[in-house]
């Protein structure tokens, strides 16, 4: 409605065909499996820190409202952080704990702990919604990448209506978890109803997404 408002956005790199979607001039990659596979795309992530920065494939701290989910180590380390808890709830590494779980409503997020190797590992979100998780993950990683590339920041509207429309709000650290949980949710309805209608921001745009091209 009244996108002039918005700052420009970044051009779009055309990766709705590609699997995997390579990022960040080759450092991290997102490789989706086939439906009802065991675990339903595995994230490259690379060294932590160091002239590339943070990845984009390096999620925000979130939670999901509807799913669980899964994951399991392939190479290098993970440190997973689940709730309020500064400490890490979880490291998983090639000689010791391979898997972890994060059950819906629970805040959480993950990152490389290595600041020399790749982190590679698989993630499974339950109940499966196959077309919405490549919508949703191809759109979010493929802007974030196309901002970066571009050195301009990302529009924190267009990032909450990608994350309205996978259900997953950014998770407000505020002193209570539940409290967190559902001022989170009126943000992320605030902000991606605010994104959509006022500003013109799109859930999916078909450089990063289109079923036809994402089997």
């Amino acid at each position: 409605m009244f996108a002039f408002l918005r700052a420009p956005l970044p051009p779009r790199t055309n990766n709705a065909a590609n699997n995997p979607i390579i990022y960040e001039k080759g450092l991290s990659s997102v490789k989706f499996h086939a439906p009802e596979s065991k675990y339903v795309m595995t994230h490259q992530i690379p060294p932590t820190g160091g002239e590339n920065g943070d990845s984009v494939i390096t999620p925000p701290f979130h939670y999901h409202i509807y799913q669980d989910e899964y994951f399991y180590l392939q190479k290098g380390t993970a440190i997973i952080f689940r709730g309020l808890d500064p400490n890490p709830f979880a490291t998983l590494s090639e000689d010791g704990q391979r898997t972890a779980t994060i059950p819906a409503g629970r805040y959480h997020r993950f990152e490389n702990a290595s600041k020399t190797d790749d982190l590679v590992i698989d993630i499974h979100l339950t109940p499966e919604s196959y077309e919405n998780e490549q919508r949703f993950f191809r759109n979010f990683f493929g802007y974030l990448d196309d901002c970066k590339s571009a050195k301009t920041a990302p529009s924190f509207f267009q990032l909450m209506v990608f994350l309205h429309s996978a259900d997953t709000p950014l998770a407000l650290p505020l002193p209570t978890e539940w409290i967190g949980r559902i001022a989170s949710r009126i943000l992320l309805f605030t902000a991606a109803s605010w994104g959509s209608w006022i500003l013109g921001y799109k859930q999916s745009y078909p450089e990063y997404y289109e079923p036809s091209k994402s089997k």
